[in-house]
């Protein structure tokens, strides 16, 4: 979603904190004064007022929200409110107030209108646009999928024939009212079809006598209109593009994507890979809008696979009940080597993760990154398990339960690497998100395998 700004026109104005907004806005509201809740409104910054709605139900949050003008500001707040509250307002709010404001919008940013929306709400808001009859609406007829890149283009683009000549080119760019997106020049065949792109500066040290054709870049990096969203960030990142073009599925060049257009992408792919990896499987981090039963149901099916893993390493314990009983010094140390080998296998979990969701890390690097993150482990689990060896023989003088501490420890290092770089791997496999494979899930299959390691070593050692 591409981000508003604001007027530079408009005289500035110093917010009061968050909380104090928020105090004030629901003061006023309490209160019924509709005229100066309007007027601190129209006073405030559109992130400021989206935030504190963010907080707020969604019915409070309406009625707040009808309060501001004009509509070119509340179209503005429309863009700073999460997909929920969005969603809740376009849903239940009037459609004529709701379509003129998102008229006020650029094409590409009213297309987060639609985001979250059943097929019934897409289209009757659909239809609204279109009696309303604007202008810009004929460019823009087509509404895309949500968290696409068409959903995201940015549809003020300037393209022209591969016949046409540099001095022409530069002419009609400098004709342009608008620069603010303007960081390619497309070149397109007879059918319209994108053949190739020019940078601004390569189309002004040309030789104005030169056609298009003969100096622009022919080897596109393009995507198609119903491209994830997360893969059109990873090749704009990957190859440190200012824009990446958008062509349907003949070939024709349709738009946009802006590296402004994927701000808000980006830190929301992030923030969605860090809940996860967290166990945290909502998508709204604001905690405050949400009732504990909400976050309950949310959090609950991320750590049942824990739970039930747990409850087998009960079991495991159970089943070395004897040679625990027999080297009580054991238990001491069992906390050290389980916490140890989660902690080294959630250090490869995150190298792997971030590296399949950069697009540095594929399925053909498997093998060649499971030997070296094991080679790494073996270091690891080698120089701590030397380290507890030493300490343990300090305060019990048991070489036994050292040689057993230093070998377990090893080994549950070796294995936790093993199980946090497989997972991912897995998870890409099945079409899940790898980020899924770094959290709960993957610690307690770690801390599972430690512990029969552990004790496997232990019944060994002390029955030899």
């Amino acid at each position: 979603m591409a981000m508003m700004v604001l007027d530079d026109n408009k005289p500035a104005t110093q917010p009061p904190l968050k909380n104090n907004i928020a105090e004030a806005i629901v003061r006023l509201h309490r209160r019924g004064a509709s005229v100066h809740l309007t007027q601190l409104l129209s006073k405030l910054k559109p992130a400021d007022i989206g935030t504190v709605l963010n907080g707020f139900p969604g019915p409070r949050a309406m009625e707040i929200f009808s309060r501001i003008e004009p509509a070119e500001h509340a179209a503005q707040v429309l863009t700073e409110l999460d997909d929920d509250h969005r969603r809740f307002l376009i849903i239940n709010g009037p459609l004529e107030s709701m379509v003129e404001m998102l008229l006020t919008l650029p094409p590409e940013v009213r297309q987060m209108a639609f985001t979250g929306l059943d097929e019934e709400n897409s289209q009757r808001l659909a239809d609204a646009l279109h009696r309303a009859e604007q202008p810009e609406l004929l460019d823009e007829p087509v509404i895309y999928k949500p968290g696409t890149a068409g959903s995201l283009m940015d549809v003020n683009i300037i393209a022209m024939s591969d016949q046409t000549i540099a001095a022409d080119a530069i002419q009609a760019v400098q004709a342009l009212s608008s620069h603010d997106s303007i960081f390619y020049l497309y070149v397109l065949d007879d059918m319209q079809r994108l053949i190739g792109v020019c940078s601004l500066r390569r189309l002004i040290l040309a030789d104005p006598n030169k056609s298009l054709r003969e100096f622009t870049q022919t080897r596109l990096v393009k995507v198609h209109v119903d491209t994830p969203q997360g893969m059109v960030a990873n090749l704009i990142s990957r190859y440190r593009l200012l824009a990446l073009p958008v062509v349907d599925e003949f070939g024709v060049l349709v738009g946009q994507v802006t590296i402004d257009n994927l701000i808000d992408i980006i830190q929301e792919e992030n923030t969605n890979s860090l809940l996860k990896m967290a166990g945290i499987g909502s998508k709204d981090t604001n905690v405050l809008a949400q009732s504990p039963f909400a976050i309950f149901r949310t959090r609950v099916p991320w750590l049942i696979t824990a739970f039930i893993a747990y409850l087998i390493v009960s079991a495991i314990l159970e089943g070395f009940e004897h040679t625990l009983e027999k080297v009580v010094q054991l238990a001491f140390f069992f906390p050290i080597v389980i916490g140890m080998s989660g902690n080294a296998g959630s250090q490869t979990g995150a190298v792997v993760v971030r590296g399949l969701a950069l697009g540095t890390i594929h399925n053909a690097h498997f093998f060649k990154l499971l030997f070296k993150e094991l080679g790494v482990n073996f270091i690891q689990g080698g120089f701590y398990g030397v380290c507890l060896a030493i300490a343990s023989y300090a305060i019990f003088h048991n070489h036994l339960l050292s040689i057993t501490l230093g070998v377990a420890m090893t080994l549950s290092i070796i294995c936790s690497a093993a199980i946090a770089m497989s997972l991912p791997f897995f998870f890409k496999r099945i079409g899940a998100d790898p980020a899924v494979a770094a959290g709960p899930i993957a610690l307690a299959f770690i801390d599972m395998v430690g512990s029969v390691n552990y004790l496997t070593v232990a019944y060994f050692v002390f029955s030899l």
